[in-house]
């Protein structure tokens, strides 16, 4: 049987298929190499995973994951996989690949990720070709949910924000500048903590401001990423992601105005990473 991660900062999910069937699907935690520990990725596989399997079933693991960008993180991944999957193949590949097989298949394209981090490449049916690095949430991110909530905090601090947009963002979270530091520069994962502010943004979408605040952000994101490609207008352009998916329209707007017509958006690529493995 093949067992599919797409594994993302915040979540993972994990598909089992048999005769290229899917024949479970389970969730945990992410587990992105930049801010997961070897303990905790242990941890994750140990009591969120490897009890809804039976570990010498699984004969084929392929892991897609944000920060897999690197021959020591993917060999990280893979060296914690390995301790519980001990027969199996296991392949480790970035978040970025898996993107685009499940948008494209086997067909060109250029894949974008917009979710809790960015990331974007040109994909020519069978290899991955990235232009500009990702950087992450503190240099990068352009677009995703670390970038617009860090947007929406700086501005809340400065007290840029319209006052009735601040009232509701204090009533909501009724935050100290001591809690947004130690969030940001003590505790795990300052990145999720980031990002978890779209969904205030999400709620308040009808709000001029906050349309702007986010159109801005994808316009970056399209500046910073997709017209560094050659001939970016000549291929489809494909999103996955949760930022992408719950925004699609201010995102299709962002992009036509750049010339660029988006062919799929999806929330989660593990449906077309399930297609692309059956076959």
């Amino acid at each position: 049987m093949i067992l599919i991660a797409d594994s993302g900062s915040t979540k993972t999910f994990w598909a089992l298929l048999q005769d290229g069937n899917q024949k479970k699907t389970i969730q945990t935690q992410g587990m992105n190499p930049y801010f997961t520990s070897p303990e905790m990725m242990r941890e994750i596989i140990q009591d969120e995973l490897i009890l809804h399997l039976t570990g010498d079933e699984v004969t084929h693991l392929c892991f897609y994951g944000a920060g897999c960008s690197t021959p020591k993180n993917n060999e990280l991944i893979r060296t914690q996989l390995q301790r519980y999957f001990r027969e199996a193949q296991i392949q480790v590949f970035h978040d970025i690949l898996g993107a685009a097989r499940a948008l494209f298949g086997r067909d060109r394209g250029i894949a974008c990720i917009l979710g809790t981090g960015c990331n974007s490449c040109f994909y020519d049916g069978n290899d991955v070709f990235a232009g500009i690095p990702s950087l992450g949430y503190l240099f990068g991110d352009e677009g995703a949910g670390s970038n617009l909530g860090k947007k929406l905090i700086g501005r809340y601090l400065k007290e840029e924000l319209p006052e009735p947009l601040k009232a509701a963002f204090d009533d909501r979270y009724n935050f100290s500048l001591e809690d947004i530091l130690n969030a940001l520069y003590n505790k795990p994962f300052p990145n999720r903590f980031l990002a978890s502010f779209s969904l205030f943004l999400k709620d308040h979408l009808e709000n001029p401001y906050v349309h702007d605040l986010i159109y801005s952000s994808f316009i970056e994101f399209i500046e910073a990423h997709i017209i560094k490609y050659d001939r970016y207008t000549a291929y489809s352009v494909g999103f996955i992601g949760s930022i992408a998916s719950q925004y699609r329209e201010i995102l299709h707007k962002a992009a036509q105005s750049k010339g660029i017509i988006v062919s799929k958006i999806l929330q989660e690529p593990m449906e077309g990473l399930v297609e692309y493995h059956a076959v």
